[in-house]
């Protein structure tokens, strides 16, 4: 474990732009957060509900990172019940490229033919 966490804090020092984006970009359900919040703001449960397997301590964290990085926004609605939804800044804006590759490339060489993602 010690090795991985090594690796994680070189990434985020590193002057290399793709070590950099590795670093905030790690993980399958960032990816995942990022594919819902391309399309629209979510809050917190329909975001849940989304990412098939989160657990909601592994979403908290990774919302709570993402904001912290400036690739998203929490938006605090005075409502009752209070209402919280996430929506991608400019800079996350700036990753629908990346998703939407990542989308195409996946149906042109590992999607089974007829079959895509929900969102």
């Amino acid at each position: 474990m010690q090795h991985s966490h090594y690796d994680m804090e070189t990434r985020k020092n590193s002057t290399c732009p793709v070590e950099r984006t590795l670093y905030i970009l790690r993980d399958v359900w960032t990816f995942m957060i990022l594919r819902d919040l391309c399309t629209e703001s979510r809050g917190f449960n329909q975001l849940k509900k989304s990412v098939e397997g989160i657990s909601s301590r592994m979403l908290s964290e990774k919302l709570k990172f993402l904001e912290e990085e400036g690739i998203l926004d929490r938006n605090v609605e005075n409502s009752r019940p209070i209402r919280v939804t996430y929506t991608l800044t400019e800079k996350g804006k700036s990753l629908s490229t990346v998703v939407e590759s990542m989308r195409t490339w996946g149906e042109s060489w590992i999607t089974p033919s007829g079959k895509n993602c929900d969102n």
